[in-house]
């Protein structure tokens, strides 16, 4: 199956990732600058073919703001859980590793954003569900800016089932709920998974069971939470500040 990527950072982020073959750019006649001179010289040095055409012709493959880049690509693959925790062994146990998990998030901006902020902050890998969640497709890959391109993404027919694996790997698995203990409190593993859930009721029960621990930004103003992109952003950033101290 092919999907499109499009937009200057995610088309470029994908060639350089070279995890998914790129099967054709297209490149708005008229169009300059640094990235997009670069894209080609990229895609051409790698074999990818390229094209330059007028714009409606972009318009009619994607829609939203291209940029006047679109790539034809095959559609981002996904690790097995078992063959990614197998591939483990070989990392060094003293080196940080720490994993998101998405439970049942609808919204593929906020997948992407997640994404996004995973790729920043040296996220090791993604878990979505198979079911009941927005697909990794064309949106996520854009709003991700290409993110997406460098973290492999795990999926699974059940989350809940999940946790007990990545807790046998090793991990220990961190659910962000409003009910938990201040996330400055908490002193992270070498392993760590962090799970965030669904934009209108968070963590699903029999996942949010089955955390080793649960964790919250404390807030102090008068809204009562934040957007789910924003809380993985601000507790990405809170782990990987301290598990470069570990």
């Amino acid at each position: 199956m092919n999907e499109f990527i499009f937009g200057r950072q995610p088309v470029l982020e994908a060639i350089k990732a070279g995890q998914r073959p790129l099967h054709k750019i297209w490149l708005q006649e008229g169009t300059g600058g640094a990235i997009t001179h670069e894209i080609e010289a990229l895609a051409k040095a790698k074999g990818v073919p390229v094209e330059w055409a007028k714009r409606e012709h972009l318009d009619k493959r994607v829609q939203g703001h291209h940029q006047g880049v679109v790539a034809q690509a095959s559609a981002a693959a996904y690790v097995d859980l078992d063959d990614y925790i197998h591939s483990l062994g070989t990392v060094p146990t003293d080196q940080s590793i720490c994993v998101v998990g998405l439970d049942e998030i609808q919204d593929p901006h906020n997948i992407g954003a997640i994404l996004r902020s995973a790729g920043f902050f040296g996220v090791a890998a993604a878990i979505v569900p198979r079911w009941r969640s927005a697909p990794v497709g064309e949106t996520a890959a854009r709003v991700s800016s290409g993110a997406i391109e460098h973290i492999p993404l795990i999926r699974v027919r059940n989350l809940a089932d999940s946790v007990n694996d990545l807790k046998d790997a090793g991990f220990e698995v961190i659910g962000a709920d409003m009910e938990g203990e201040p996330i400055d409190q908490h002193q992270p593993h070498k392993r760590t998974a962090i799970l965030f859930g669904s934009e209108g009721k968070g963590l699903r029960r029999l996942v949010r069971e089955r955390c080793d621990k649960l964790l919250k930004i404390p807030g102090q103003g008068p809204v009562a939470s934040l957007n789910v992109s924003a809380a993985a952003a601000i507790f990405l950033y809170a782990f990987s500040r301290t598990q470069r101290e570990l």
